[in-house]
């Protein structure tokens, strides 16, 4: 995997522990943090709506169905009331981190997945924990 998309990726923690640290500054802290969060997890199904485009063998409907649960479920925690959409979100990563072990069999992409869902469920946690 490219050095890029590993920054990339760690760069994409930054406002998960910013907004964490930070998180008594301002009421809308809870709005951008859930929001970031739906956002993110939209964009991991993406990553599997590409791979089912460019892979013949993947391009099934029920496949493509399932590229679409990360970002039902992360619109469907901006509706909750925050501790709900903090535990759906949780659970929605952790899933789909599962589920991303099960289909990409790349080890540098299986280990970079590891390590920013953990810290993203780390951070989730503490708002929950505080929530």
């Amino acid at each position: 995997m490219i050095r890029t998309a590993h920054w990339l990726g760690y760069a994409g923690l930054i406002p998960f522990i910013g907004l964490t640290l930070g998180k008594e500054l301002s009421p809308l802290t809870a709005v951008a943090f859930s929001t970031y969060s739906a956002i993110i997890l939209s964009f991991l199904g993406g990553i599997h709506w590409g791979v089912a485009l460019s892979k013949p063998q993947w391009s099934t409907p029920t496949r493509l169905c399932l590229c679409m649960l990360p970002s039902l479920l992360g619109w469907m925690a901006l509706l909750l009331p925050m501790s709900g959409a903090l535990t759906l979100l949780i659970g929605s990563y952790l899933i789909w981190w599962l589920w991303d072990r099960t289909q990409l069999d790349q080890p540098d992409y299986r280990r970079l997945r590891l390590q920013l869902t953990a810290v993203v469920v780390i951070c989730h946690l503490i708002w929950l924990i505080q929530t």
